[in-house]
């Protein structure tokens, strides 16, 4: 059952995967399209969208869904919301009407809900020796799409309108919840054992013995969505990038990114995961560095590569720290606790980041970006701990 479990994660992957590179290249600029400025486009990216307030909201409750009802229906679930955010969007395109925008992003933060069920599968579909190596296999392959889909994505943008891009975003989504629905099979184990505390403080308060954790993954989502989290929106704004050349940055992106990441997850497994996290974050100096003083788009082109070792040492990387200081039976309600403390933290910095763009340009929010991780790095340093693998 796992071998097969893997197959249809991976296939998942790689059709949400190619949708979510298209929207993750152009929905700030189709925003732009529709009148809006970067404090707002920050706004709602702080709030609804796949990082705001509201799916970071949903993330326990999602964990807590999935360690009880199992993993399979909360990720199909979360599918319908993809599929009714993309027709919002095309309507929001159509009609040209800025508010559908927002509400479609909502929908969008609402299959957000489905993250801690998608974690938790991917780690029982593995052995505990090879979680990094499972987590990295599923990113390389969510990847491998992104390597053309936003260029093309952007040109047909560019050349017929944003509303020519979502109808093929739906159809992808909704071939994957088809395979979702006929071929995976469930894994959650038997509801754990609760203490007394109540209900929602468990979902609310990380463990003590996790707090460093806690709070440099939070640290990181805070920082790196002050600057990174609004980049479309400046390179458009003050660069005059258009949708062909945003999408070209993602793919290029995507491919160093996929031919990183299975070899990483490897290392990872056999050598351990803090290491790896302060050299991630330590690459944010000198990325936030080019990003400020090297406006040129060969430039940007080349720095992709650095940015993608940044992402490839450091999202599966957290997963599994994560899921090795858990048990089996709390790892959906423990990466929905996770989500709901980074998210809490981190959701007002796409809003701050517009703001200081539009007080100081681009290198504003960069530098915010720079100072952030840098304080994150010697923070993991100074305070984290090599998990060890929690009993089952």
């Amino acid at each position: 059952m796992q071998q097969r479990n893997l197959r249809v994660l991976a296939a998942m992957s790689f059709l949400r995967g190619a949708h979510t590179s298209i929207h993750s290249a152009l929905w700030q600029p189709f925003a732009v399209s529709l009148g809006a400025s970067a404090a707002l486009i920050g706004l709602i990216s702080a709030f609804a969208n796949s990082g705001g307030l509201i799916a970071t909201l949903l993330q326990p409750i999602g964990g807590r869904l999935a360690d009880r009802l199992g993993r399979k229906p909360i990720i199909i679930a979360a599918g319908l919301g993809t599929l009714i955010a993309y027709a919002i969007f095309e309507i929001a395109g159509l009609a040209n009407l800025f508010p559908l925008l927002a509400l479609g992003a909502v929908f969008l933060s609402v299959a957000q809900i489905a993250r801690p069920a998608t974690s938790s599968l991917t780690a029982e579909s593995s052995r505990a020796e090879r979680h990094a190596s499972a987590f990295s296999l599923m990113m390389a392959v969510s990847l491998a799409p992104g390597i053309i889909a936003p260029a093309l994505g952007g040109a047909l943008a560019d050349r017929a309108g944003y509303t020519a891009i979502f109808p093929a975003m739906f159809a992808l989504e909704l071939v994957a919840m088809f395979l979702l629905w006929r071929f995976l099979r469930e894994t959650n184990a038997p509801p754990p054992q609760r203490d007394a505390r109540p209900a929602f403080w468990r979902m609310l308060a990380p463990p003590r013995r996790l707090l460093p954790f806690y709070l440099a993954i939070a640290g990181d989502s805070f920082s790196w969505s002050m600057g990174y989290g609004i980049l479309s929106v400046m390179l458009v704004k003050t660069l005059q990038y258009t949708n062909e050349q945003l999408g070209i940055l993602v793919g290029v992106m995507s491919l160093a990114w996929a031919v990183m990441q299975y070899p990483i997850g490897r290392i990872v497994d056999q050598r351990g995961t803090k290491k790896m996290m302060v050299f991630s974050e330590s690459l944010g100096t000198p990325l936030m560095l080019i990003w400020m003083m090297q406006p040129r788009f060969e430039i940007f082109i080349a720095s992709q590569v650095l940015f993608a070792l940044t992402a490839a040492t450091w999202v599966p990387v957290t997963n599994t720290y994560l899921t090795r200081s858990v048990t089996a039976a709390e790892r959906a309600e423990a990466f929905g606790r996770a989500n709901l403390f980074r998210g809490l933290i981190a959701f007002p910095a796409p809003w701050i980041g517009g703001m200081l763009y539009e007080w100081g340009g681009m290198t504003a929010p960069l530098t915010a970006n720079l100072v952030g991780s840098m304080c994150v790095a010697v923070m993991m340093l100074a305070f984290l701990r090599e998990p060890k693998l929690a009993t089952e």
